[in-house]
């Protein structure tokens, strides 16, 4: 059976990583919502508002990759629930496995540093400051099977953990 692991986080949480990471170990397709948001952005002026347009286009590659029998990686914020709804609604459609992990950096320090320093990989996309990433609503998410919590942690400590996790072969 096919599987879809949508990994939910705040940026700088390291989210993107351990979705590269897990996508290298396994295989599986990677969704990064990040990047069709900054093609819209790129095609139409950095002002478009993009609003649900990325997520809507990884719902429909995510379908179109379960449908082929490929397991994938949602690596999107998924900060509210109809968000994260639109992935469960893509994996019951599938009649895939849906797996929801939370990425978490609870080190504030951390979050800052890594904010600062990090490459997001994507032409054009904006530096994220730590006052946005305060100022985000966030709902809780009563379904997902676990947190990672990356703070003071290495990415291979993180990897492994998520790989498990995931239930990917």
């Amino acid at each position: 059976m096919t599987r879809l692991v949508m990994l939910s986080g705040l940026p700088g949480s390291g989210k993107s990583t351990l979705a590269r990471r897990l996508s290298e170990q396994t295989g599986a397709k990677l969704l990064r919502i990040d990047v069709f948001e900054q093609d819209l952005r790129n095609l139409r002026g950095a002002g478009f508002d993009v609003g649900t347009l990325g997520y809507e286009q990884g719902y429909t590659l995510a379908a179109r990759h379960l449908g082929h029998e490929q397991d994938v990686i949602a690596d999107a914020v998924n900060a509210v629930e109809a968000a994260r709804e639109g992935w469960r609604a893509v994996a019951r459609a599938a009649r895939a496995d849906l797996v929801e992990i939370e990425i978490t950096c609870s080190d504030t320090e951390e979050l800052v540093r890594r904010l600062g320093t990090r490459d997001p990989g994507i032409p054009g996309l904006a530096p994220v400051r730590i006052e946005a990433v305060a100022a985000r609503p966030w709902e809780a998410n009563p379904n997902r099977l676990a947190r990672i919590d990356t703070a003071g942690r290495g990415i291979d400590d993180c990897a492994g953990e998520l790989l498990r996790l995931s239930g990917l072969p």
